[in-house]
């Protein structure tokens, strides 16, 4: 009984503090500016400007930077940022892919492990870091990257080390997937933080319907039109003890 009152009042109290602290520290009446660093250092309950004390990420810039000095690339240094200086791999399909440490940029930086939205995530820090022409693709239960400059376009494929599919090649693979409208266009920063919220809600649906709801509400605040958060959230919700 008390464990079921503790789980009754813990989750929604984590639920408000978490949406109030990024509403507060990300939104700061201006959503359009929301801040893909700030983002990844607050949803690991830190200070928004922790990156600033994180070596991996600052050693990262600088061989960015110089990798851009000697060659003029701005699109293969972010290559090889991400694939071989920081040498991400693929965490794997189904769970691997959505659990924590495969979705949040800061444990993905540690553990060189990550799914699609991980290693994205990661990869738009750099781009908003350099101002680099950089986008996340939503597909069906997937994303990918879109590298779009005035002259040249290049889809890097999250689970590939940056292999190139064409979109007529996506639209191939993912044929039989749940399509929503939203896909191939660039998602705003606040719609990937709410995919972010969505894939961990998934990690937890089958195991712990009360913590993956608070992650579907959250999920709901950032991207309200994305259709699988009410559906995932219904399925919680039927899964919860009738006393809660």
């Amino acid at each position: 009984m008390l464990s079921r009152l503790s789980s009754k009042i813990f989750w929604p109290l984590f639920l408000v503090a978490l949406v109030t602290a990024l509403t507060l520290l990300l939104w700061s009446g201006r959503a359009e500016n929301m801040s893909y660093r700030e983002m990844a250092c607050v949803f690991e309950e830190r200070a928004p400007s922790c990156l600033d004390s994180i070596p991996a990420w600052n050693e990262g810039l600088a061989f960015f930077d110089s990798s851009v000095a000697a060659s003029h690339d701005t699109l293969e240094s972010l290559k090889n940022l991400l694939w071989k200086f920081w040498n991400i791999e693929f965490a794997g399909a189904g769970e691997a892919a959505i659990a924590k440490e495969s979705v949040l940029p800061l444990r993905v930086l540690e553990n060189k492990k990550s799914g699609c939205m991980g290693l994205s995530w990661l990869a738009l820090m750099v781009a908003e870091s350099r101002h680099l022409p950089l986008n996340a693709i939503l597909l069906p239960g997937h994303v990918f990257l879109r590298y779009e400059s005035s002259d040249e376009s290049f889809n890097l494929e999250p689970n590939r080390r940056g292999f190139s599919y064409t979109d007529d090649e996506y639209r191939e693979k993912y044929k039989n997937g749940r399509w929503t409208g939203l896909e191939f266009r660039p998602l705003e920063p606040k719609e990937f933080i709410g995919l972010a919220a969505f894939d961990i809600g998934n990690f937890y649906l089958e195991k712990d319907a009360s913590r993956a709801l608070t992650w579907y509400r959250m999920a709901e605040e950032f991207f309200k039109k994305y259709p699988g958060i009410s559906v995932n959230q219904a399925i919680a919700k039927s899964r919860l003890p009738d006393s809660l």
